[in-house]
């Protein structure tokens, strides 16, 4: 009988054991978890940092580019207006003749 109850004492130790292992195995489950999570958060905030940085430098460099090409065109714009300012200015009196006679001959 006795050594039934060192059967049964050991068994219930062992029971015991197990318990305390499955708790721990969940305590440190949760502990992975936690520390998982936190690291996709961090990986989250790192992409969208990066993200965020990517695109402010993309809009600068178009605001940029797109500055570029309205001063290029300004300028563009300005010298073909010079050039047909200095035609009519050269030219005006035998514009002006051209249209009359146009008007006139017609």
């Amino acid at each position: 009988m006795e050594q039934m109850e060192t059967v049964i004492t050991r068994l219930s130790e062992i029971e015991g054991a197990a318990v305390r292992l499955e708790e721990l195995a969940a305590e440190q489950k949760k502990e992975i978890a936690a520390k998982y999570g936190q690291k996709t958060e961090e990986f989250d905030r790192e992409i969208d940092a990066r993200t965020e940085e990517k695109l402010k430098q993309l809009k600068e460099r178009l605001q940029e580019e797109a500055k570029e090409n309205l001063m290029k065109m300004r300028s563009e714009t300005e010298q073909e207006l010079a050039a047909m300012e200095q035609e009519y200015e050269q030219n005006h009196a035998k514009l002006a003749a051209e249209i009359l006679e146009r008007m006139i001959g017609e």
